[in-house]
């Protein structure tokens, strides 16, 4: 056995590229060797800007003779009415190379058709994977995609290189113009030289010696360890939330050397965040913090190569650092001659979307929807004008000469704004906040206006896009529609933040319409909330609680922010052993009244006269109404073991009374007895989920 190694060498990769297509190339190569029948070990994945490299370990030499079975034509047209063959049948023999007398029939969908059983020979492994290499490069897609050659091939960058090993033996292909060959390049500065690689084990040695670590996770530690070593010593640290910086720096660089710069004293002067945004999205660079957690006059950044002339990098870095915070200076200070109020009537000519308007009427929704958030939220007057005035002003800052040029510090500056012109602090933090979780790695806002705030956006956000006609496939999202999504749901699930999104959904659509600035209204509520159930599947899914969500799937989006309580109080009673018998009855309910709707309550005349039925009904009556005393306050495990409390008296039922009974009134009255059930036990969970 031997390990297989390929490598795509390209033009440096945007960042945000790197690790969607590493993760593919993985996913592909993987694919194209198991449906090759060709026997493996791990799959790893690695990548740098310039590279996507994947490495599969202990590929064995040749595949496995094998026996399959061939699906020929139909029996009626094998056989003439002679019972002589066919040229149908003639010819699949010939081309499976088998003899029609070891043919046989097998029944397919109530219809018989030929099919022959045949052994095929072991292959070259080698031969295999040449066979899919030149597949590879086509099927790795990336959100930006250009052409460079005359073929019209597409990529995110031009390809430079093709590399294939296996073991010591180098695999031909072709892709884009470009020859695979066992050689690739070192690190880019210092104009390097070819790099011949002789088997997979000698790759990241020998590159290693070119300078290019292959592995993110090894630049990941090593820029995280030279960081420590520079800052410690001089009690300095970098910000806790700097995963995605890091993220994007790694992928930025191929050999990190990392180097500590001197910003001006005007650093410690600007708002927090003006400092970070400069440094981030400017220099992809780190703010220090001191050891009390303020801003020191300091940014760590990472060279590309090594630290032959690093003082001079480093003084360019802190002559660019400087302009950018004389420059963030400047728009701050001229941006501050007028209120934020002031701005509101230039957002008139800012474009929220195409077909969707503007700014200010965007604007304007959002007013709207604040002004109703009595009937999708349980907000006091206090903070429902908190949350009208913070809507007025949300976007205000678009219009300021600081976001334009720092468009990542939307509603960061609006809040310094007002903050500094002695506004109330609610509303600030509000439109602060608006715009959080912005990645998976930040945390929910902290103020419940502010998530009011974020997720009406959110909501007006996806309720204009989609009713464009846009419809969202793929891994692309031009418009945000993933994050819009995710940000509502992550803020609702995590915060625990009780908002009805069918009738906040209800009224966003309402104000569309009320501008006229919808060109797809049809069914835009139900497509919205749809779209909405999907990212709360796929935000369970990547928690990896799929199985714990299942039985709260059902559930009606205003319960949304109660899953996660609920689903600890289903973990902590998964040991219960009656609840075995309550899945199995409630399964059994939910069967025999598919076609029935859950009755939320009895009549009292209710023809019931059996010992077990009578019973089963007068604690069903005692159960619902502490269930939904115990859910109201969000007691969910004694809402759970109330529901247990009737498992005994349900297996009762069952087995000693016949539900479908040939009295149609004794049948309807048992019938309406069970979907009553199947109301209390379905106020809780789906139980027949658990098992």
């Amino acid at each position: 056995m031997s390990d297989l190694l390929i490598e795509i060498l390209t033009e440096e990769l945007p960042a945000r590229f790197v690790d969607s297509a590493q993760a593919q190339l993985v996913e592909h190569v993987t694919t194209h060797l198991d449906e090759s029948f060709i026997g493996h070990g791990d799959v790893h994945g690695f990548s740098t800007p310039r590279r996507l490299v994947v490495l599969v370990q202990n590929v064995k030499e040749q595949t496995d003779a094998r026996t399959t079975e061939v699906k020929g034509p139909a029996k009626a047209s094998s056989c003439d009415a002679q019972g002589n063959p066919t040229p149908a049948l003639l010819g699949f023999c010939r081309g499976q190379g088998v003899d029609p007398a070891d043919t046989y029939t097998v029944d397919v969908a109530g219809k018989s058709y030929v099919y022959a059983r045949k052994t095929v020979a072991g292959q070259k492994s080698s031969e295999l994977v040449e066979a899919f290499l030149p597949r590879l490069p086509h099927e790795v897609t990336f959100p930006k995609m250009m052409h460079w050659e005359e073929s019209g091939f597409q990529f995110a960058r031009p390809i430079r290189g093709l590399l294939a090993l296996l073991g010591a033996e180098v695999l031909h292909w072709e892709a884009a113009g470009v020859q695979g060959s066992n050689t690739t390049f070192g690190l880019r500065v210092g104009k390097p030289k070819p790099v011949t690689v002789t088997s997979p084990e000698d790759y990241m040695r020998r590159l290693r010696e070119a300078f290019v670590i292959v592995d993110p996770a090894e630049r990941r530690r090593l820029i995280e360890k030279q960081a420590d070593k520079l800052l410690k010593p001089m009690g300095f640290k970098l910000g806790d939330n700097i995963g995605d910086l890091l993220d994007e720096v790694v992928n930025l660089v191929e050999y990190p050397s990392v180097f500590l710069g001197d910003l001006p004293n005007i650093a410690t002067e600007l708002p927090e965040s003006v400092v970070r945004s400069v440094l981030q999205q400017q220099m992809h660079s780190f703010l220090v913090y001191g050891q009390n957690g303020n801003v020191v006059p300091h940014f760590l950044s990472v060279r590309n190569g090594l630290t032959d002339f690093i003082d001079i990098v480093r003084r360019g870095n802190e002559s660019v650092a400087n302009a950018r915070l004389l420059d963030a200076a400047f728009f701050i200070q001229e941006d501050m001659r007028e209120p934020l109020e002031a701005y509101l009537g230039r957002l008139d000519t800012l474009i929220f979307m195409d077909k969707l308007g503007t700014m200010a009427t965007k604007t304007l929704r959002l007013e709207r929807l604040a002004a109703c958030a009595t009937v999708y939220a349980s907000v006091t007057p206090e903070e429902r004008a908190t949350l009208i005035a913070a809507a007025h002003l949300s976007k205000a800052d678009l219009a300021t000469s600081m976001v334009k040029e720092y468009t990542s510090l939307q509603g960061e500056i609006g809040s310094v704004y007002l903050s500094r012109a002695g506004g109330s602090p609610a509303i600030v933090s509000a439109i602060r906040e608006q715009y959080v979780p912005r990645s998976p790695s930040e945390d929910t806002a902290s103020t419940r206006v502010g998530r009011l705030l974020g997720v009406i956006d959110k909501v007006d956000t996806l309720t204009g896009i989609l009713g464009t006609g846009f419809n969202p496939s793929g891994s692309e999202d031009p418009y945000g529609l993933r994050r819009a999504g995710n940000g509502i749901v992550r803020t609702i699930v995590e915060s625990r933040e009780s908002v009805d999104l069918e009738t906040l959904v209800k009224k966003a659509v309402e104000g569309y319409q009320a501008t006229g600035s919808l060109p797809h209204p049809e069914d835009l509520q139900q497509r919205v909330l749809d779209y909405l159930k999907g990212r709360i599947t796929q935000y369970f899914k990547e928690k990896q609680l799929t199985r714990e969500y299942a039985p709260l799937e059902y559930l009606p989006l205003v319960e949304l922010s109660s899953v996660q309580e609920r689903m600890q109080a289903l973990h902590e009673a998964a040991d219960d052993i009656i609840l075995v018998t309550l899945a199995d009855s409630h399964r059994r309910i939910q069967n025999i009244t598919r076609e029935l709707p859950a009755v939320t309550s009895l009549p009292p005349d209710l023809l019931l006269t059996d010992p077990e039925e009578l019973v089963l009904r007068k604690s069903a009556d005692a159960a619902a109404p502490r269930i939904r005393q115990f859910l109201a306050i969000r007691k969910y495990p004694e809402a759970i073991r109330t529901c247990e409390e009737l498992a005994v008296s349900v297996t009762a039922f069952f087995d000693r009374v016949l539900v479908m009974a040939t009295d149609e009134r004794v049948r309807n009255a048992r019938l309406l007895l069970l979907c009553y059930l199947k109301y209390i036990l379905g106020l809780v969970c789906d139980y027949s989920k658990l098992t």
